[in-house]
Protein backbone atom coordinates (compact mmCIF):
# COMPACT_ATOMS: atom_id res chain seq x y z
CA UNK A 1 0.00 0.00 0.00
CA UNK A 2 1.14 3.54 -0.76
CA UNK A 3 1.75 6.13 1.95
CA UNK A 4 0.56 9.04 -0.19
CA UNK A 5 -1.80 11.44 1.54
CA UNK A 6 -5.17 12.22 -0.03
CA UNK A 7 -4.23 15.43 -1.86
CA UNK A 8 -1.01 14.00 -3.28
CA UNK A 9 -2.87 10.90 -4.49
CA UNK A 10 -5.54 12.97 -6.22
CA UNK A 11 -2.96 15.20 -7.89
CA UNK A 12 -0.86 12.22 -8.99
CA UNK A 13 -3.80 10.67 -10.84
CA UNK A 14 -3.01 13.18 -13.58
CA UNK A 15 0.73 12.51 -13.65
CA UNK A 16 2.30 11.58 -16.99
CA UNK A 17 4.11 8.61 -15.43
CA UNK A 18 1.88 5.54 -15.30
CA UNK A 19 3.81 4.18 -12.29
CA UNK A 20 2.95 7.32 -10.36
CA UNK A 21 -0.71 7.02 -11.35
CA UNK A 22 -0.78 3.36 -10.26
CA UNK A 23 0.67 4.30 -6.89
CA UNK A 24 -1.90 7.07 -6.57
CA UNK A 25 -4.89 4.86 -7.34
CA UNK A 26 -3.70 2.20 -4.90
CA UNK A 27 -3.46 4.79 -2.14
CA UNK A 28 -7.11 5.74 -2.68
CA UNK A 29 -8.47 2.24 -2.07
CA UNK A 30 -11.07 2.40 0.69
CA UNK A 31 -11.48 6.18 0.44
CA UNK A 32 -14.83 7.64 1.50
CA UNK A 33 -14.22 11.30 0.69
CA UNK A 34 -16.71 12.76 -1.82
CA UNK A 35 -13.94 14.95 -3.22
CA UNK A 36 -12.40 11.82 -4.70
CA UNK A 37 -15.42 10.97 -6.85
CA UNK A 38 -14.76 13.30 -9.80
CA UNK A 39 -11.02 12.51 -10.04
CA UNK A 40 -11.78 8.78 -9.82
CA UNK A 41 -14.41 9.02 -12.55
CA UNK A 42 -11.83 10.75 -14.74
CA UNK A 43 -9.40 7.93 -13.89
CA UNK A 44 -11.83 5.38 -15.38
CA UNK A 45 -10.71 6.75 -18.77
CA UNK A 46 -6.99 6.40 -18.00
CA UNK A 47 -4.74 4.95 -20.71
CA UNK A 48 -3.74 2.16 -18.33
CA UNK A 49 -6.24 -0.67 -17.84
CA UNK A 50 -5.12 -1.33 -14.25
CA UNK A 51 -5.79 2.27 -13.26
CA UNK A 52 -9.17 2.27 -15.01
CA UNK A 53 -10.31 -0.93 -13.33
CA UNK A 54 -9.11 0.05 -9.86
CA UNK A 55 -10.78 3.46 -10.15
CA UNK A 56 -14.08 1.80 -11.08
CA UNK A 57 -13.72 -0.69 -8.24
CA UNK A 58 -13.13 2.09 -5.69
CA UNK A 59 -16.12 4.06 -6.97
CA UNK A 60 -18.30 0.97 -6.74
CA UNK A 61 -17.25 0.37 -3.14
CA UNK A 62 -18.29 3.94 -2.28
CA UNK A 63 -21.88 2.88 -2.92
CA UNK A 64 -24.64 5.42 -2.34
CA UNK A 65 -22.17 8.27 -2.07
CA UNK A 66 -21.06 7.91 -5.69
CA UNK A 67 -24.23 6.63 -7.42
CA UNK A 68 -25.69 9.99 -8.43
CA UNK A 69 -22.53 11.31 -10.05
CA UNK A 70 -21.82 7.95 -11.68
CA UNK A 71 -25.27 7.86 -13.27
CA UNK A 72 -24.81 11.40 -14.57
CA UNK A 73 -21.48 10.54 -16.19
CA UNK A 74 -22.71 7.16 -17.42
CA UNK A 75 -25.58 8.74 -19.36
CA UNK A 76 -23.21 11.03 -21.23
CA UNK A 77 -20.34 8.59 -21.84
CA UNK A 78 -19.72 6.54 -24.97
CA UNK A 79 -17.79 3.50 -26.08
CA UNK A 80 -14.98 2.12 -23.96
CA UNK A 81 -15.15 5.08 -21.56
CA UNK A 82 -18.62 3.89 -20.61
CA UNK A 83 -17.56 0.32 -19.80
CA UNK A 84 -15.76 1.10 -16.57
CA UNK A 85 -18.50 3.45 -15.43
CA UNK A 86 -20.91 0.56 -16.01
CA UNK A 87 -18.73 -1.70 -13.89
CA UNK A 88 -18.58 0.91 -11.12
CA UNK A 89 -22.37 1.27 -11.15
CA UNK A 90 -22.81 -2.50 -11.00
CA UNK A 91 -20.49 -2.72 -8.01
CA UNK A 92 -22.56 -0.19 -6.04
CA UNK A 93 -25.36 -2.81 -5.94
CA UNK A 94 -27.85 0.06 -5.88
CA UNK A 95 -31.21 -0.81 -7.44
CA UNK A 96 -31.64 2.79 -8.63
CA UNK A 97 -29.28 1.97 -11.49
CA UNK A 98 -31.59 -0.71 -12.95
CA UNK A 99 -33.37 1.59 -15.47
CA UNK A 100 -30.02 2.81 -16.77
CA UNK A 101 -28.78 -0.73 -17.27
CA UNK A 102 -32.01 -1.61 -19.08
CA UNK A 103 -31.28 1.19 -21.55
CA UNK A 104 -27.65 0.09 -21.76
CA UNK A 105 -28.59 -3.39 -23.02
CA UNK A 106 -29.06 -1.62 -26.35
CA UNK A 107 -25.78 0.32 -26.20
CA UNK A 108 -23.54 0.39 -29.27
CA UNK A 109 -20.58 -0.93 -27.27
CA UNK A 110 -20.64 -4.69 -26.63
CA UNK A 111 -18.69 -4.26 -23.39
CA UNK A 112 -21.33 -1.95 -21.98
CA UNK A 113 -24.11 -4.34 -23.02
CA UNK A 114 -22.31 -7.23 -21.35
CA UNK A 115 -21.91 -5.45 -18.02
CA UNK A 116 -25.46 -4.11 -18.20
CA UNK A 117 -27.20 -7.44 -18.66
CA UNK A 118 -24.99 -9.11 -16.05
CA UNK A 119 -25.88 -6.35 -13.60
CA UNK A 120 -29.60 -6.84 -14.16
CA UNK A 121 -29.22 -10.42 -13.01
CA UNK A 122 -27.10 -9.58 -9.99
CA UNK A 123 -29.54 -6.83 -8.98
CA UNK A 124 -32.45 -9.27 -9.22
CA UNK A 125 -34.27 -7.14 -11.79
CA UNK A 126 -37.09 -9.68 -12.23
CA UNK A 127 -39.34 -7.07 -13.84
CA UNK A 128 -36.80 -6.65 -16.66
CA UNK A 129 -36.91 -10.22 -17.94
CA UNK A 130 -37.65 -9.07 -21.51
CA UNK A 131 -34.60 -6.81 -21.58
CA UNK A 132 -32.37 -9.65 -20.40
CA UNK A 133 -33.93 -12.13 -22.83
CA UNK A 134 -33.31 -9.72 -25.70
CA UNK A 135 -29.57 -10.10 -25.08
CA UNK A 136 -29.80 -13.80 -25.93
CA UNK A 137 -30.02 -12.67 -29.54
CA UNK A 138 -27.04 -10.32 -29.27
CA UNK A 139 -24.39 -10.54 -31.98
CA UNK A 140 -21.65 -10.69 -29.36
CA UNK A 141 -20.97 -14.07 -27.80
CA UNK A 142 -19.95 -12.57 -24.47
CA UNK A 143 -23.22 -10.68 -24.17
CA UNK A 144 -25.20 -13.86 -24.86
CA UNK A 145 -23.32 -15.72 -22.13
CA UNK A 146 -23.82 -12.82 -19.72
CA UNK A 147 -27.56 -13.01 -20.44
CA UNK A 148 -27.56 -16.72 -19.57
CA UNK A 149 -25.78 -15.96 -16.29
CA UNK A 150 -28.25 -13.17 -15.53
CA UNK A 151 -31.22 -15.45 -16.13
CA UNK A 152 -29.63 -17.97 -13.78
CA UNK A 153 -29.31 -15.25 -11.14
CA UNK A 154 -33.01 -14.43 -11.40
CA UNK A 155 -33.88 -18.08 -10.69
CA UNK A 156 -37.54 -17.88 -11.70
CA UNK A 157 -39.48 -20.49 -13.65
CA UNK A 158 -39.65 -18.06 -16.55
CA UNK A 159 -35.91 -17.36 -16.57
CA UNK A 160 -35.07 -21.07 -16.38
CA UNK A 161 -37.35 -21.76 -19.34
CA UNK A 162 -35.56 -19.08 -21.35
CA UNK A 163 -32.21 -20.73 -20.59
CA UNK A 164 -33.54 -24.13 -21.64
CA UNK A 165 -34.93 -22.69 -24.88
CA UNK A 166 -31.58 -21.03 -25.62
CA UNK A 167 -29.75 -24.27 -24.91
CA UNK A 168 -32.01 -26.17 -27.27
CA UNK A 169 -31.52 -23.63 -30.05
CA UNK A 170 -27.71 -23.62 -29.85
CA UNK A 171 -25.31 -26.32 -31.09
CA UNK A 172 -22.16 -25.04 -29.41
CA UNK A 173 -21.15 -27.43 -26.61
CA UNK A 174 -19.54 -24.74 -24.45
CA UNK A 175 -22.68 -22.65 -24.66
CA UNK A 176 -24.77 -25.62 -23.62
CA UNK A 177 -22.44 -26.19 -20.65
CA UNK A 178 -22.93 -22.58 -19.60
CA UNK A 179 -26.67 -23.07 -19.83
CA UNK A 180 -26.52 -26.22 -17.72
CA UNK A 181 -24.45 -24.43 -15.09
CA UNK A 182 -26.89 -21.50 -14.99
CA UNK A 183 -29.89 -23.84 -14.68
CA UNK A 184 -28.25 -25.72 -11.83
CA UNK A 185 -27.49 -22.47 -10.04
CA UNK A 186 -31.05 -21.22 -10.55
CA UNK A 187 -32.61 -24.42 -9.26
CA UNK A 188 -30.34 -24.40 -6.20
CA UNK A 189 -31.39 -20.81 -5.56
CA UNK A 190 -35.06 -21.70 -5.92
CA UNK A 191 -34.68 -24.56 -3.45
CA UNK A 192 -32.99 -22.28 -0.93
CA UNK A 193 -35.67 -19.62 -1.27
CA UNK A 194 -38.42 -22.21 -0.87
CA UNK A 195 -36.89 -23.30 2.43
CA UNK A 196 -36.79 -19.71 3.66
CA UNK A 197 -33.02 -19.36 3.52
CA UNK A 198 -31.38 -16.09 2.54
CA UNK A 199 -29.77 -16.44 -0.86
CA UNK A 200 -26.49 -14.58 -0.74
CA UNK A 201 -23.37 -15.13 -2.79
CA UNK A 202 -20.28 -15.29 -0.57
CA UNK A 203 -16.62 -15.62 -1.42
CA UNK A 204 -14.04 -17.63 0.59
CA UNK A 205 -12.99 -16.20 3.94
CA UNK A 206 -9.32 -16.51 2.99
CA UNK A 207 -9.93 -14.25 -0.01
CA UNK A 208 -11.66 -11.62 2.12
CA UNK A 209 -8.90 -11.73 4.74
CA UNK A 210 -6.38 -10.90 2.01
CA UNK A 211 -8.72 -8.19 0.78
CA UNK A 212 -8.48 -6.47 4.16
CA UNK A 213 -4.87 -5.57 3.32
CA UNK A 214 -5.79 -3.68 0.16
CA UNK A 215 -9.47 -2.69 0.36
CA UNK A 216 -11.08 -2.68 3.81
CA UNK A 217 -14.38 -1.32 2.49
CA UNK A 218 -14.70 -4.18 0.04
CA UNK A 219 -13.76 -6.68 2.76
CA UNK A 220 -16.47 -5.33 5.06
CA UNK A 221 -18.97 -5.58 2.25
CA UNK A 222 -18.06 -9.22 1.64
CA UNK A 223 -18.11 -10.13 5.34
CA UNK A 224 -21.55 -8.53 5.60
CA UNK A 225 -22.83 -11.05 3.04
CA UNK A 226 -22.11 -13.79 5.56
CA UNK A 227 -24.14 -11.92 8.16
CA UNK A 228 -26.99 -11.36 5.72
CA UNK A 229 -27.02 -15.09 4.95
CA UNK A 230 -26.93 -15.89 8.69
CA UNK A 231 -23.95 -18.14 8.12
CA UNK A 232 -22.96 -20.29 11.09
CA UNK A 233 -19.26 -19.48 10.80
CA UNK A 234 -18.27 -17.10 13.58
CA UNK A 235 -15.15 -15.74 11.84
CA UNK A 236 -16.99 -13.22 9.58
CA UNK A 237 -18.82 -11.74 12.58
CA UNK A 238 -15.59 -11.48 14.56
CA UNK A 239 -13.71 -9.81 11.72
CA UNK A 240 -16.53 -7.32 11.19
CA UNK A 241 -16.49 -6.43 14.88
CA UNK A 242 -12.75 -5.77 14.67
CA UNK A 243 -13.01 -3.69 11.50
CA UNK A 244 -15.93 -1.64 12.76
CA UNK A 245 -14.12 -1.05 16.07
CA UNK A 246 -11.08 0.27 14.19
CA UNK A 247 -13.27 2.90 12.51
CA UNK A 248 -15.16 3.69 15.73
CA UNK A 249 -18.39 2.51 14.09
CA UNK A 250 -19.96 1.20 17.30
CA UNK A 251 -23.51 1.11 15.94
CA UNK A 252 -22.57 -1.38 13.26
CA UNK A 253 -20.44 -3.36 15.68
CA UNK A 254 -23.42 -3.73 18.02
CA UNK A 255 -25.65 -4.71 15.10
CA UNK A 256 -23.25 -7.48 14.06
CA UNK A 257 -22.86 -8.69 17.64
CA UNK A 258 -26.62 -8.94 18.08
CA UNK A 259 -26.92 -10.77 14.77
CA UNK A 260 -24.26 -13.24 15.92
CA UNK A 261 -25.96 -13.80 19.27
CA UNK A 262 -29.16 -14.67 17.41
CA UNK A 263 -27.42 -17.01 14.95
CA UNK A 264 -25.46 -18.79 17.68
CA UNK A 265 -28.35 -19.03 20.13
CA UNK A 266 -27.84 -22.80 20.37
CA UNK A 267 -24.05 -22.67 20.53
CA UNK A 268 -23.03 -21.63 24.03
CA UNK A 269 -19.32 -21.26 23.28
CA UNK A 270 -19.71 -19.07 20.20
CA UNK A 271 -22.58 -17.04 21.68
CA UNK A 272 -20.60 -16.34 24.86
CA UNK A 273 -17.82 -14.61 22.89
CA UNK A 274 -20.24 -12.07 21.44
CA UNK A 275 -22.20 -11.59 24.65
CA UNK A 276 -18.93 -10.79 26.42
CA UNK A 277 -17.98 -8.33 23.68
CA UNK A 278 -21.37 -6.65 23.86
CA UNK A 279 -21.14 -6.33 27.66
CA UNK A 280 -17.83 -4.44 27.29
CA UNK A 281 -19.49 -1.93 24.97
CA UNK A 282 -22.20 -1.03 27.46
Amino acid sequence: MSNLDFNDAINNLSNDDVKVRKEAIESLVGITDEQAIEPLIKATTDDNAQVRFKAAEILGSMGDMAVGKLIEKFENAEGKDKRFLAFALKETEDKRVIPYFVDATGDEDFGVRKVAVRALGELQATDELDSIAKCLEDEDWGVKLAAIQALGDLATDESIKLIKDARKAEDDKDFKKSCNKAIKKAQKRQKAMASGKAVVKVIPMSTIKEMEKTNVQKAIKEYERYVEAKQTKDAPYKRLCVLYRKTNDYDNEVRVINAAIEVFADNDKKRAYFEKRLAKLK
